[in-house]
């Protein structure tokens, strides 16, 4: 995801300044380094390093950051349950901080656990209300739910979130893009659900604008054509879907887009 590799960009300026044993910010370049190759069982060691060194780092923002990067190199690479655990163990011994609560979500979501996923997104909020990660989370999970109603008020108040972060920073343009993009596309998803067509498909359109890579986009925008029996449009987005890699699908909906694209074909 983009943005991750932004952040990892913005936080290497500040490394120098991190009051951590002297290994941690070698770690962490090193770490950052195969992030941006997209290496991310080779940079899971040097986080899993680093983050043992927890309690003598005094930059929270590194600590985030640290457990941001985990959590991606688990997701990327299809190792929820792995990603679960770490967490999991990680929340027991340190359970009033918001972003592991936000990463093990992330993992229960893209493996699918929905409702474990809007637990975790929930517990994140209470610790850090107002968080654009976690408020955007949830409020995709929520649609992919089927909880179109309860999904909006997350969405919009993470576009609302995201609005003066842009505009008084504009050197986190990129990430608020991001972020924005994959809202846009939760916010088409629960719209398709409670019947505006066409708002939905004007969400799917900004939210493409933004991140033309996203696979999610065009896999949900394939659900919605397939629904309103749009078959030949419907083809067309799931086969984007299988073709785009930033982000690439889940395998729950790789599966499903593969399965759902023969059965179009087959009866074309």
């Amino acid at each position: 995801m983009n943005f991750l590799s932004w952040l990892g960009k913005k936080l290497s300026l500040q490394r120098a300044r991190v009051e951590s044993p002297r290994n941690v910010p070698e770690l962490l370049q090193e770490a950052h380094a195969l992030l941006l190759l997209q290496k991310y069982d080779e940079a899971r060691a040097p986080l899993l390093k680093a983050i043992k060194s927890r309690e003598s780092i005094n930059e929270p923002e590194t600590i985030n950051y640290i457990l941001m990067s985990l959590g991606i190199t688990w997701i990327l690479t299809d190792r929820y349950d792995d990603g679960i655990a770490f967490f999991s163990e990680y929340i027991r011994n340190h359970p009033k901080e918001s972003v592991p609560y936000r990463e093990r979500a992330s993992c229960f979501w893209y493996k699918g656990h929905f409702q474990e996923a809007i637990r975790d997104y929930s517990q994140a909020l209470e610790l850090k209300p107002g968080d654009i990660l976690s408020l955007s989370g949830r409020g995709q999970t929520l649609t992919e739910a089927g909880d179109y109603v309860r999904a909006m008020p997350d969405l919009n108040l993470a576009l609302v979130t995201l609005k003066p972060v842009s505009m008084q920073n504009t050197s986190w343009k990129k990430w608020c893009e991001e972020i924005e993009a994959f809202v846009h596309n939760g916010k088409g998803v629960a719209l398709a659900g409670r019947g505006a067509g066409d708002s939905a498909m004007a969400e799917f359109e900004l939210s493409i604008r933004m991140s033309p890579e996203n696979a999610w986009v065009y896999h949900n925008r394939a659900q919605v054509h397939d629904r309103a029996d749009s078959l030949d449009l419907a083809r067309e987005d799931y086969q984007k879907a299988l073709d785009m890699k930033n982000p690439a699908l889940s395998p729950r909906r790789k599966s499903h887009a593969q399965a759902r694209l023969r059965e179009l074909l087959n009866h074309s």
